[in-house]
């Protein structure tokens, strides 16, 4: 049967991302009504984390369903930290930060915080050998979460170097101390490793949390299980690797857990069996000195989260400032290039999920960076934040409103405001956090780093494909100087100075000090929350389908 809302209601809710996209364009703010007529709207959490005491979520087709058969949108963030922090193994490590944290994303509004279950080398120390405080750790995590009423997505490792990853892992089955001679590609080919990774889900599975006395597998807080954050094999062209990786995971960990939800942490790059949209594969002329397409990581969207796998929620993540660098730079440019970019390619992903794959979709990670060196002013670039999380608010939005597939998302990324903005995507509640750090350039390791992960493979892969097609590196997906702009009410209008961005990053590292430069962002954040809240409710209710 189809819905038949409410016409006042449902203009109020499609068109709030577009009141908010307006309000944001300056620095004052637009108070929204509650969509519930005379009442006031809510302040902050409990509008949408409270579905994180409804028992388990599960997959419904295409949808997700809390413990009592009612329809469940993930309204979320990243905060990656808070093992570490929870560990208290270092002076500076404190487990208030996890607590600001959970209850900065109870004032935002969300339900769910997506965070690493992994730390190789210090937490699982070696293989099969752990750290009983980070296990302690884990277990705070958790509890704390099911206390301030929030679901997890545990990531269970990392194709990156942080917090040791991938590459702890080969070194461990080498017994090497370095990463010399190392491919990233042996983590999803050794049946050694293969092992270790089973064996380290089952330590954490199968544990009883000290807090709760819960065992993680029989834990309805945690709401999935991420095989890695951002798995790659590069230079693959086929991606039979990677594929085979994610199919053996995937089923393993869902005949362990069946109960919980099992997602890829992917990316979300189109590989050979969507070769159409090779073209949307991010950076796309032939720079090879700055910018490389992402035509060879061995990510295939489409066959990463089929029904040969056991993935019930297909992701992508949406960084237009690295994957659409070259043609749409950092910061806040006087176009809409970025905003474009991830318009389309969030719309691609969508009906594939919806017509292909008939699952929800999962946003893992995405934002919008900000800091002094970057094009535009810093209010500029948190208007340009704004309006790309307006565009992504506003197709999930009125996916829920639509019985659509579109699971939700968690942003990148809440932090504290003990916590150092260190990647120049962080939001803060209340106020600015330390300090604002350099931006981030490569360290001393980089070139190890990319002999490891198949940089030079990834390279020669790329340009034999770009060769054989150009017409995959076409961007008739942009239209120049469409909405393009400038802001009034910048930094140097309200600081009564001309700042030149080639000034010393120190000096401006200052400026947030002395304007709270996240609010806006969270007040749209909470905005979201309060309309997912409110489908959330209608959706309960039998005259409203």
């Amino acid at each position: 049967m189809p819905r038949v809302p409410c016409a006042s209601l449902v203009s109020r809710l499609v068109g709030v991302a577009f009141i908010a996209s307006a309000c944001l364009l300056s620095t004052s703010y637009c108070a929204l009504d509650n969509i519930d007529e005379g009442k006031q709207p809510r302040k902050g959490g409990k509008a949408v984390a409270e579905q994180g005491s409804d028992g388990f979520v599960r997959r419904d087709g295409s949808q997700l369903v809390d413990g009592n058969n009612h329809p469940f949108h993930i309204v979320g963030t990243n905060s990656y930290y808070l093992l570490e922090h929870a560990s208290e193994a270092e002076s500076w490590l404190k487990r208030d930060v996890v607590l600001e944290t959970y209850r900065a994303a109870r004032e935002l509004g969300l339900n769910t915080v997506r965070t690493w279950a992994f730390y190789d080398g210090k937490f699982q120390v070696s293989p099969g050998n752990y750290d009983p405080k980070y296990f302690d750790a884990l277990d705070y995590v958790v509890s704390e979460a099911k206390e301030h009423g929030l679901k997890l997505v545990l990531s269970l490792t990392n194709f990156w170097d942080a917090y040791g990853g991938m590459q702890q892992y080969v070194m461990w089955a080498n017994n090497a101390s370095s990463l010399a001679n190392l491919s990233s590609k042996e983590f999803y080919t050794s049946p050694a490793i293969k092992q270790m990774y089973k064996d380290n889900f089952l330590a954490i599975a199968n544990r009883v949390n000290n807090y709760t006395g819960v065992t993680y597998k029989d834990d309805p807080t945690i709401l999935a299980w991420e095989l890695a954050n951002e798995p790659r094999c590069p230079g693959d062209a086929t991606g039979d690797v990677l594929q085979s990786w994610i199919e053996e995971m995937s089923h393993f960990i869902k005949d362990e857990a069946p109960d919980q939800l099992v997602t890829t942490g992917s990316e979300g790059f189109f590989g050979p069996r969507t070769l159409e949209y090779m073209y949307l594969n991010g950076n796309s002329t032939w720079d090879h000195a700055n910018y490389l397409p992402m035509m060879c990581t061995g990510v295939d969207f489409l066959r990463n989260h089929d029904e040969s796998t056991a993935i019930d929620l297909p992701s992508f993540h949406l960084y237009p400032d690295h994957h659409a660098e070259e043609l749409c730079h950092r910061g806040a440019p006087a176009d809409d290039c970025a905003l474009q970019w991830s318009q389309v390619q969030t719309a691609t992903r969508m009906e594939l999920a919806n017509t292909v794959l008939k699952k929800p979709l999962f946003l893992g990670e995405f934002g919008k960076m900000k800091h002094p060196l970057m094009l535009g002013t810093l209010d500029e670039q948190v208007v340009y934040r704004n309006r790309m999380f307006t565009a992504a608010y506003k197709m999930i939005e009125e996916s829920a409103l639509s019985d659509g597939n579109f699971a939700g998302s968690t942003f990148w990324m809440l932090s504290s405001r003990q916590y150092k903005d260190y990647d120049n995507y962080t939001v803060y509640v209340g106020g600015n956090g330390p300090d604002l750090p350099q931006p981030w350039t490569p360290g001393n390791t980089m070139n190890l780093q990319q002999a490891f992960r198949g940089y030079v493979e990834e390279l020669e892969c790329t340009k034999r494909l770009v060769d054989q097609h150009p017409e995959w590196i076409d961007h008739h997906w942009y239209h120049p100087g469409r909405d393009s702009d400038r802001w009034d009410g910048t930094i140097d209008a309200i600081e009564g100075g001309n700042h030149s961005h080639s000034e010393d990053w120190q000096v401006l590292s200052a400026l947030p000090n002395r304007w709270y430069l996240d609010s806006s962002t969270v007040e749209l954040i909470q905005m979201h929350a309060r309309n997912m809240a409110q489908v959330t409710h209608l959706n309960r209710h039998e005259w409203w389908g």
